[in-house]
């Protein structure tokens, strides 16, 4: 049986801002009384234009001009509020940093639905855009490691994926709009997060001045060059090193590139290759001079492949939220106290029938979320089910997250639910824990946990679009 629904997609950026409609075709493929929801069809109905992201003098988001900017769009989509399903609010870059952003993606989501609603930190936004670009399904086709730089105004987000998995995920204050120009060729601003680069190289880039165009053209080249090392495995001086958001990268090389974000169409354009300042002023930023030099270092570096992203400026909205219901089983650890719970995001292990490596793949992938944000711990099964095998499992977890305030929150494929759960109580020193299971959750998925039903508990799994 299929069933459609309407699913929205709102990406508030460090420069732009934009939204997509989808319909979704939604297929039960069970054969038993619980619930198998998969999306078989996607469908893009309304893709809106490119918007600037509207801001203060101070700097701030400017939550009235987003409200009216998304009910606009609404209208053009000839859509209402109540006729979409599902979909996710998503809000990055250096927007993500601004002091009123939560409130501003909470009322985004209020106004357009009940979203998925994240503020996505450097590395989560990484993970979106690596997705929506299609690294992910590209490094299932090819042997080795596919990176994703997602380019935007603000930040540079990238993420490695191998066979499909996510493997890291960093940020670097790199971006097309960290020096933004007038038309007469003055500087009207220079990112404070760049300027220790800037005098570094002994350029005359400051806020008031006018700009020498050859400036300009080797900050874009230093900033290719150094993401250009970063996939060779060579070293960054200590002030590129700095360029990293929170934590750099893991030491191995990155073979195969792609590019996504705003810049990417400067990268895979048809623009000439010695830009002057008409083409240089176009966006009023550095942006296709950083475009015209990535394209420039990676084309002549042969130890890296460059391949075509399936999604540019539109990686990180294509893939807005849908929800697929599933059952829990009947023998669980659950308290419906604790419930309901919503839009709590999946920390997929790979390989729970190694109790070892579980402490260290967790809190590695952890990383990714805010200290204080509940999430999800999901995996297929241990392996073995005897008791010495759950016992060694449940005691990892207990370690794994050690120190967070929030609860334990087990979802797992197999149907060992109450016994995890009560050898992880044993453990936990009086912790709050749910554990369930018969449920499937894959990375970047969301997942809803509502009060208990007739013995069993409904889990809303929310799977982002592109990833699905």
């Amino acid at each position: 049986m299929q069933q459609e629904i309407i699913s929205a997609g709102i990406d508030i950026g460090t420069t732009t801002s934009q939204v997509i409609f989808s319909r979704l075709t939604l297929e039960d493929h069970s054969y038993t009384a619980v619930p198998d929801v998969k999306i078989a069809k996607k469908e893009i109905l309304y893709k809106s234009p490119i918007h600037f992201t509207p801001l203060r003098a101070d700097g701030s988001i400017d939550e009235q001009a987003l409200s009216c900017l998304l009910a606009d769009e609404y209208r053009r989509a000839q859509l209402t509020r109540e006729e979409v399903t599902t979909g996710a609010v998503i809000i990055t870059g250096e927007s993500s940093r601004k002091q009123n952003a939560r409130l501003a993606v909470k009322n985004l989501s209020a106004l357009a639905g009940d979203f998925v609603v994240a503020t996505a930190g450097p590395d989560l936004e990484s993970v979106l855009a690596g997705y929506g670009a299609g690294a992910a399904a590209y490094s299932k086709r090819i042997s080795k490691p596919v990176a994703n730089f997602d380019i935007g105004g603000g930040t540079t987000n990238v993420a490695v994926f191998s066979n499909g998995e996510l493997q890291d995920a960093f940020a670097l204050d790199i971006g097309g709009r960290l020096v933004r120009l007038t038309p007469n060729h003055r500087v009207s601003y220079v990112s404070e997060r760049i300027r220790p680069l800037v005098s570094e190289m002994g350029l005359t880039i400051r806020e008031g001045e006018a700009a020498e165009l050859a400036d300009l053209r080797a900050l874009a080249d230093r900033f290719a060059d150094i993401c250009c090392r970063l996939c060779l495995g060579k070293p960054l001086t200590p002030v590129e090193e700095a360029l990293f958001i929170n934590h750099g990268k893991r030491p191995q090389p990155l073979p195969a590139v792609m590019f996504s974000g705003g810049v990417a169409e400067c990268i895979y354009g048809n623009q000439p290759e010695t830009l002057g300042w008409q083409q240089v002023l176009a966006y009023g930023d550095i942006g296709p001079l950083v475009g015209a030099a990535f394209r420039r270092r990676f084309r002549s570096e042969p130890a890296v492949t460059l391949l075509e992203a399936e999604e540019r400026i539109r990686a990180t909205v294509i893939g807005a939220g849908s929800h697929a219901i599933h059952l829990s089983g009947s023998t669980v650890l659950m308290h419906d106290d604790w419930a309901p719970l919503k839009n709590i995001p999946v920390i997929r292990l790979d390989h729970p029938e190694r109790p070892r490596t579980i402490v260290s793949e967790y809190r590695m992938k952890r990383a990714i979320y805010p200290k204080n944000q509940q999430v999800a711990i999901a995996f297929s099964g241990p392996g073995r089910s005897d008791y010495t095998a759950l016992k060694q499992l449940a005691h990892s977890l207990v370690a794994a997250t050690a120190g967070e305030r929030g609860l334990l929150l087990v979802v797992l494929e197999q149907d060992l639910a109450k016994a995890l759960g009560l050898l992880m109580k044993r453990q936990a020193g009086g912790r709050r824990i749910i554990c369930l299971d018969r449920i499937r959750a894959l990375p970047g998925d969301y997942i809803d946990v509502g009060h208990s039903v007739a013995g069993t508990v409904p889990v809303i799994v929310k799977t982002l679009i592109f990833k699905s």
